[in-house]
């Protein structure tokens, strides 16, 4: 019978399923970001919406870029 605790095979596996899965929550929070700021820059007029949509997108960006990579790399 093999065991989840003692063979390191399967301890590396759940490791890289656990690394793959936070990092998909992490590019569910950068949408949530990219919805948040459009709802603040539809409220509030102060003069750097498109620099905080930029910032938003760039941030989406380099979040889908991570999760691919290590996609890839796992």
């Amino acid at each position: 019978m093999v065991n989840i605790f003692t063979d390191s095979l399967n301890i590396w596996i759940l490791i890289k399923v656990l690394a793959l899965v936070l990092l998909g929550i992490y590019l569910v929070f950068a949408f949530v970001v990219i919805r948040q700021v459009k709802l603040m820059t539809d409220t509030l007029h102060i003069g750097f919406e498109t620099s905080a949509k930029m910032l938003s997108y760039i941030h989406l960006a380099l979040a889908i870029l991570v999760f691919l990579t290590a996609l890839v790399i796992l």
